[in-house]
């Protein structure tokens, strides 16, 4: 038993494609359908007591199921992170009956295909600024885009970022080759980087020791008050089980304390999204 709660900060669930609730071909097919209750049940055999729900790029900007299930397992589901599609106008409007729904915490938007260049091209601007006069944190995966994910955050102080995966893609022979880039984004107050990626991008199973040296530079340059784990549960059964990510951080990095660990597996996650 550990002695702190285990929050999984990114985890998917999502329904099998159906006409009222078509899935998105912009988005990212990542195998077949995982319902809420079986994802709860893995975690829970994983060691992990709660989890956000971050809606699969798949599901296009259809939050649906997410929230319906948040809403039925309130006890495991700490809320969802949502799609939103930050293009076009009306962004104010849409926003504030965006964050009204039940469960949502906060939005993402995921840099791929037709929408990778949304950053560099200014898609996003207003949908910054007004994420961060609602108070409501952005969750966003911009691979191989950390120069730019920095700028933004420059840019729009007020508003809370969780980087997803470290802006890593997986198929990427070279998965670290901008890793300055990403150690540049702790110079960014109101950044917090998601360490969802690690076991995807190691050469060699658990403990995942070619990968180590990369998860402690980001540790001495945010500190466990910056840095928030996440499975990538289910596409990360690619390259481990679900229990061997939680124990890459519980277990296998020497240099974290306890106190680390309960900040990092968890409380960091609650203090980002503004949950007690």
């Amino acid at each position: 038993m550990m002695p702190y709660e285990i929050i999984d900060s990114h985890v998917h669930y999502w329904e099998a494609d159906r006409p009222d609730r078509p899935w998105s071909k912009d988005g990212a097919d990542i195998g077949a359908p995982l319902s809420a209750e079986e994802l709860l049940r893995d975690a829970a055999e994983a060691g992990v007591s709660k989890v956000l729900q971050v809606t699969p790029s798949i599901m296009g900007f259809d939050n649906r199921y997410s929230i319906e299930a948040a809403q039925r397992h309130p006890d495991r589901i700490v809320g969802v992170i949502g799609r939103f599609d930050p293009s076009g106008n009306h962004i104010r409007r849409r926003l504030a009956e965006y964050i009204e729904q039940p469960a949502v915490l906060g939005a993402r938007v995921t840099l791929i295909k037709r929408w990778e260049r949304w950053l560099t091209d200014g898609v996003l601007e207003t949908f910054l600024a007004e994420a961060g006069r609602l108070g409501m944190p952005v969750q966003i995966y911009a691979p191989d885009q950390a120069a730019a994910v920095r700028s933004a955050a420059m840019r729009h102080g007020e508003t809370t970022f969780l980087v997803d995966h470290m802006t890593l893609r997986h198929s990427d022979p070279e998965p670290f080759r901008l890793w300055n880039d990403v150690l540049a984004l702790s110079g960014a107050p109101n950044v917090y980087l998601k360490v969802s990626y690690f076991p995807e991008v190691a050469h060699g199973g658990y403990p995942f020791q070619s990968v180590q040296p990369y998860f402690e530079s980001l540790y001495e340059r945010f500190g466990p008050d910056r840095l928030i784990w996440g499975s990538n549960y289910p596409p990360s059964r690619s390259a481990c089980a679900y229990k061997e990510s939680v124990d890459f951080v519980s277990g296998a990095l020497s240099f974290l304390s306890v106190a680390d660990k309960e900040k990092i597996l968890g409380k960091t996650l609650l203090r980002a999204l503004g949950v007690s």
